[in-house]
């Protein structure tokens, strides 16, 4: 005979279960255990007849039979008794299982190789699952399901969705239940999760993915009775998407649980998990609470992004960040990489799309001096002027619209020898009166009097010149008092396996006021309302470049006064764009690490003593913050650096991707007695 206990120690062992137990995994799932056939229902909660009794009496298992002894027991007592057979079979929606299964094994191959269509059976199969949930009554009376496998192509993260018309009516926005599957098929998420799409493209993605992740934060302690069940509460799922969608779905996920493909659940398990997280969601209240508020910067560049990713192109969005920082910083950046890595693609996009005017000069190698630039005059004295010059006339005459004059492969020809005039302007600019920098006259000569409109021509505060170098067929290299005088920018990171894009439409972003290429100065003394916060970062960047001069100045390399303002002032632009200084993957790049790589790493060339003690050093300053490495140290971090498949960046290191670029020009140096930061 069962111990008489009082109705509130029966409670008190069912409280105790729920926070002692339930989570163990001895009683995971444990009502899908063919050993129980019966159990307690209280508070939508299952609770095992038997372990709950024996908790509240303090009577082991053995000592009573379970069945009717201890279900008449209970049931004295006003608890509620089921048989778990009967409630798994009648609640279970049928198939499920096997659909899914179906799914996950077929779909990679249907994506890859066979034509999209309707009466495709995978398509049958979706389809099949949403008839099946509106046939069960414990799903379809509360949500409504919708599926999508595509439009017009296939999908690469087909998913079904649960929504509650008043919390959601798209997956746009909202809140929502769906199943999401990898890319790769190995297995899918049951998912709590937020629509994504139209809060992108109001506020773009990187604040976006902020208020996604506040929301969640808001939402999930209401939700800690899933992570019982086996969910997840976090962020941390991982579709293996190759496209952005998979890191939107990513940020936007409250809980989830995953299911590899090899051990999917049965029919019994998927309906329970999915009642119960459809419970959750229908009483979820969404915060009421202020988004975070980024700044004006941060919104315009993250609406940047989305616009050239929605045309399908392929950029990290630290590398068009840094593009618009260093152009603000000094009207003149050089593009440098590969071929075919859209170096000069990228000027031609920012500029469309913030409202700006585009120009591209294909330089020569005949190239000698700077006639074909700037002009010449011909043999009867009248002024012939060059195609830069044409442009710079333009852009003055229009000074409310940005200029971009692109000079592509310009180190076809010696840059000192054709541009010498130019860079020496680029130096010598000057406040105008508006905000903005202008240089004095681009040509001293003279003219005839109807040519006297090019005698006073200068680079406008609206003009940017942005060179290309395709460094797999360098003509010629920089001289220092070229990389003195511009940013270099590397396009090497490739990702041939994105194409296409995920977005119907290209997002419009409102046309950049020319005011917001303007520099806050062209050096630190023309700073001006210095925060403390600019002053913590300027004092930073001293610091460094003290450090990296103290490894320089063994090769006569150190910098001056012109690269340390520039580097500040990059930084400081940076700050303003920073939630836009991330790869693809969402992790954060260091303004400062970019601009070492810029302004320091491309002055070094050569295979003396003194540069290879540069490089050698620079090297584990840039790792470990140590520059008395041995030779055997930097041959183990480059080795460990190629069996990660050379990347171009380390995560661990104290700048990463500097460290990851004097590698390979370390690497170089011992195997072919001669570096450089260019291929």
């Amino acid at each position: 005979m069962i111990k008489d206990v009082p109705v509130e120690a029966i409670l008190d062992a069912m409280w105790q279960f729920d926070e002692e137990y339930r989570s163990n995994a001895e009683w995971l799932n444990w009502q899908d255990n063919k050993n129980h056939k019966y159990a307690i229902q209280r508070n939508d909660q299952l609770y095992p007849v038997k372990q709950i009794i024996s908790m509240a009496t303090g009577d082991p298992v053995s000592s009573f039979s379970g069945g009717d002894e201890a279900n008449n027991y209970l049931i004295k007592k006003g608890f509620k008794i089921i048989t778990l057979a009967d409630e798994r079979e009648s609640e279970a929606v049928r198939g499920l299982a096997e659909n899914l299964a179906i799914i996950l094994k077929d779909y990679v191959s249907a994506r890859l190789g066979q034509p999209f269509s309707s009466n495709h059976q995978i398509w049958q199969v979706f389809k099949d699952i949403e008839e099946k949930i509106n046939d069960n009554g414990n799903i379809s009376n509360n949500v409504t399901p919708r599926w999508s496998v595509g439009q017009g192509n296939w999908a690469k993260v087909p998913w079904i969705a649960f929504m509650d018309k008043n919390k959601a009516d798209s997956i746009q926005k909202g809140i929502y239940v769906a199943y999401l599957f990898c890319q790769d098929m190995q297995g899918l998420y049951l998912c709590l999760m937020q629509g994504v799409t139209e809060i992108i493209q109001t506020v773009g993605r990187r604040q976006g993915y902020q208020q996604l992740q506040q929301k969640a934060e808001e939402i999930r302690p209401s939700l800690k009775k899933l992570e019982a069940k086996g969910f997840k509460l976090d962020n941390n799922m991982k579709l293996y998407a190759d496209s952005s969608l998979g890191s939107d779905y990513q940020k936007a996920t409250i809980a989830y649980k995953f299911y590899p493909a090899e051990t999917l659940p049965n029919d019994i398990e998927l309906t329970r998990d999915l009642v119960t997280i459809l419970n959750a969601y229908l009483h979820v209240e969404e915060p009421k609470s202020g988004l975070i508020v980024i700044g004006e910067g941060n919104d315009r560049v993250e609406r940047l992004l989305m616009n050239i990713a929605a045309q399908g192109y392929t950029f990290e969005p630290w590398q068009i960040a840094a593009y618009v920082a260093a152009l603000r910083t000094k009207p003149f950046v050089i593009l440098a990489g590969v071929s075919g890595t859209g170096k000069s693609k990228l000027p031609a996009l920012i500029s469309k799309a913030t409202g700006g005017n585009c120009h591209l000069i294909p330089v020569r190698p005949d190239w000698t001096d700077s006639s074909d630039v700037l002009g010449y005059c011909d043999l009867q004295g009248q002024f012939k002027p060059g195609a830069l010059l044409s442009i710079v006339q333009e852009a003055a005459k229009n000074p409310d619209k940005h200029f971009i004059c692109i000079l592509d492969e310009m180190n076809l020809a010696r840059v000192e020898h054709y541009f010498a005039e130019v860079l020496s302007q680029v130096e010598n600019r000057h406040p105008d009166g508006t905000g903005g920098f202008i240089s004095g006259p681009l040509i001293s000569q003279d003219f005839k009097e109807e040519d006297a409109q090019w005698r006073q021509q200068v680079l406008p505060s609206n003009l940017a010149i942005v060179g290309t170098v395709n460094m797999d067929e360098s003509a010629y290299g920089f001289s220092r008092k070229v990389l003195d005088r511009a940013f270099t920018l590397e396009f090497s990171e490739i990702h041939l396996e994105s194409w296409g894009n995920d977005s119907t439409k290209t997002p419009d972003i409102n046309i950049w006021p020319v005011e917001l290429w303007f520099p806050r100065a062209i050096n630190l003394n023309g700073l001006q309302k210095i925060t403390v916060e600019d002053k913590q970062k300027i004092e930073e960047v001293i610091a460094v470049l003290t450090e990296v001069n103290s490894v320089l100045i063994q090769a006569q390399l150190q910098v001056g006064y012109r690269v340390r303002d520039e580097v500040a002032l990059f930084v400081l632009h940076a700050e303003e764009i920073i939630s836009s200084f991330v790869n693809r993957d969402g992790i954060q790049v260091n303004p400062l690490d970019l601009a070492l790589q810029m302004k320091i790493l491309p002055r070094i060339i050569g295979g003396s003593t003194p540069v290879r003690k540069v490089v050698l050093q620079l090297l584990g300053w840039a790792v470990k913050g140590a520059n008395n490495i041995s030779e055997e140290n930097a041959r183990i971090m480059v080795d460990d650096w190629d069996k990660m498949g050379r990347p171009t960046f380390l995560a661990d290191a104290r700048y990463p991707r500097t460290a990851a670029r004097l590698c390979l020009m370390w690497e170089r140096l011992v195997t072919e007695g001669f570096t450089s930061y260019w291929m």
